[in-house]
């Protein structure tokens, strides 16, 4: 057994624990690996594989092989005995040797022995030494076979024999078998090499495989995740096949969706951007009114209006501060859902606003229908819709509608306003942009409303659509009738 050893380790060259540990070179590439990487772990176990399948191999040609040779040559010898038994000695190979004589022939055993090495000489078998002693003689008139192994030491092989009685003849049968310890002793070094030689091919294509189809991916796979962790979104998708397809996939997803979440994000910082400095813009401008009042009062300038006007500008920046807290509910991520009768909460909001201004006339058709909602977005909602056509109505009218369709309920806001340019109409529901000059200035608008209705049915699972049509603006909600959760 130590020559499989040998040329293992000649092989190997130095311990498999040690050059694992350090690198593996493939093609003239050197790879360095972690102590309890993928790659060195799979390396080790495949080397131990390899370890035992060599192990393997030498206890089966030690051991395994030449039992099932001497079996496999029994098997001639054992299909002759039955033929005999059959009476079809005609079909006996001519490669079989077969002697026979009569049990009752011979006087002694010496006598019998004589006469089947002659017999056995004249058929080719020359044995060094060759016997039948009475316990073989008696084993087989008992009615059992009794096998026997000579060996023919100038012939360098073997002769197999078989002893039986049948019809009151004693039979020997048997054939050569070529010394087996002489032709492995000649092939082992060429079966262990190639056999050594076919598992280092073996270990290698596997490795190579493993690394292609494994490893490589697997860094792929490890680099695009690096990559999204940077925030760096360049890189096109991966596209990897077997079990790391659907890995692949999921990262190409998490990739897709952490892009949008961040073009979501940097637009969303850009407008909060936006609303930060028109949101200073808007503080500004009143209370530097205040400031020209205030100066003015303490240089003795004469004002009749002064309280007034303080008052509204104070006005002006309580309602601009309303607003804004308004806008900044919207960013809620959770509202309580509650029956809402949809015509009596319009009646109520529009009821409140007439007292503002007692000369505008609203018409109303609304449906009735109970609403699963946010009466408190609800409420607001419909207060920037009626204010708004309030303070831009040309003619101090306006239609409100309402009805229900399938399972949405539809409400329609309509008034005569100054038709707007495509620019400014489409930014009309960004912060503090005002669709034009308001016809009342008591009224004056601070650009929120139509952004605090567009947030607030986005957050009930609404929609608002604007329009410009004939000299009418109109600005459409729909609104789902059941919702089982708000986010």
């Amino acid at each position: 057994m130590k020559g499989p050893w040998i040329v293992l380790s000649a092989c190997c060259g130095i311990s498999w624990e040690k050059s694992l540990s350090r690198r593996f070179t493939a093609r003239g590439i050197v790879l360095n690996y972690q102590r309890n990487s993928l790659t060195r772990s799979f390396i080790q176990r495949v080397g131990i594989i390899f370890i035992v399948i060599v192990v393997f191999f030498a206890l089966f040609y030690r051991w395994g092989f030449p039992t099932y040779y001497y079996w496999k040559m029994e098997q001639p010898v054992k299909e002759a005995q039955q033929l005999i038994q059959n009476g079809k000695e005609d079909q006996l190979s001519e490669d079989i040797v077969v002697v026979s004589w009569d049990r009752d022939g011979f006087n002694s055993e010496d006598e019998l022995n004589a006469d089947l090495t002659f017999q056995l000489g004249q058929a080719g078998v020359s044995l060094n030494r060759f016997w039948v002693d009475a316990t073989t003689i008696d084993a087989a008139e008992s009615g059992r076979s009794v096998q026997r192994l000579y060996n023919q030491s100038r012939q360098r092989n073997d002769f197999y024999a078989i002893f039986f009685i049948e019809d009151q003849n004693l039979y020997l049968i048997g054939t050569s078998i070529p010394d087996f310890q002489a032709a492995i002793r000649t092939l082992m070094p060429i079966l262990i090499a190639t056999t050594i030689l076919f598992l280092v091919l073996l270990f290698g294509l596997i490795v190579l495989l493993v690394r292609n189809q494994i490893i490589k991916p697997i860094g792929r796979l490890e680099q695009a995740t690096r990559n999204i962790s940077n925030l760096n979104f360049a890189g096109s998708d991966i596209q990897e096949e077997n079990e790391l397809g659907s890995l692949s996939q999921s990262i190409n997803q998490m990739k897709r969706s952490l892009q949008q979440h961040e073009m979501e994000m940097l637009e969303r910082n850009d407008q909060l951007k936006a609303f930060s400095s028109n949101l200073a813009h808007e503080l500004k401008t009143p209370l530097s009114v205040m400031q020209l009042l205030v100066d003015g009062e303490q240089m003795g300038l004469e004002n009749p209006t002064f309280l007034q006007d303080v008052d509204q500008q104070l006005a002006d920046m309580n309602e601009l501060v309303a607003h804004i807290l308004a806008y900044s509910q919207q960013m809620k991520e959770d509202v309580q859902l509650e029956s809402v009768e949809i015509q009596a909460l319009v009646e109520k909001e529009l009821k409140q606003q007439q007292l503002i201004d007692p000369k505008f006339q609203v018409t109303l058709a609304i449906e009735p229908c109970q609403l699963e909602t946010n009466q408190q977005l609800m409420g607001m909602i419909l207060l920037n819709l009626l204010t708004n056509g309030m303070k831009y109505s040309l003619d101090k009218q306006m239609t409100v509608t309402g009805k229900r369709s399938g399972n949405y309920y539809q409400l329609t806001f309509q008034n005569k306003a100054t038709e707007m340019s495509y620019q400014q109409f489409s930014q009309l529901t960004e912060p503090f942009v005002v669709g034009e000059a308001s016809r009342n200035n008591r009224l004056s608008g601070t650009g929120l409303g139509l952004s605090i209705v567009q947030q607030s049915l986005r957050t009930l699972g609404g929609e608002l659509i604007l329009r410009q049509e004939n000299g009418y603006f109109i600005a459409g909600v729909t609104l789902p009738v059941k919702r089982k959760t708000v986010s």
